[in-house]
């Protein structure tokens, strides 16, 4: 045991340079995720409007939609974002993409999508199928 001891004691503290100073990043980036759908259900040709009162994303520049669907497998669905006041001449409606249900019945759907109009935005999902189908969803935005 004295052996040990005496190693230890011999042994001293490597002195460590710092050679390059270090870089302070901030924190420059604002991530929200708003939720758009809970297990709602559309039914056949029906579709999906939310959020309840729009969303204003001013100041975001970065939009990630995420879209878990279930229901019978091979239902067709589009997803359009729709800007400005609704139900006016003056609402502008884009599609951003679609799909078709997976054959276990289900489907977990991603988009990355521009945002036109940053106020009064809303996801609408559109049931292109003959049988009803259920969605959950999110969308994630970036500042």
């Amino acid at each position: 045991m004295s052996n040990k001891k005496s190693k230890r004691k011999n042994k001293k503290a490597i002195r460590v340079k710092v050679v390059n100073e270090s870089l302070n990043v901030g924190v420059t980036a604002k991530p929200c995720l708003v939720t758009l759908f809970e297990a709602r259900e559309i039914t056949p040709g029906g579709s999906l409007l939310g959020p309840l009162g729009g969303l204003d994303l001013t100041g975001y520049g970065e939009y990630r939609l995420t879209l878990h669907f279930a229901g019978t497998p091979g239902t067709a669905f589009s997803v359009d974002e729709l800007f400005g006041p609704a139900g006016s001449v003056d609402q502008v409606k884009f599609n951003v993409g679609g799909g078709e249900i997976g054959p276990k019945g289900t489907l977990n759907y991603r988009a990355r999508f521009d945002i036109f109009g940053p106020r009064n935005l809303f996801i609408q999902i559109n049931n292109d199928g003959l049988e009803p189908c259920q969605v959950d969803g999110t969308l994630y935005a970036v500042q």
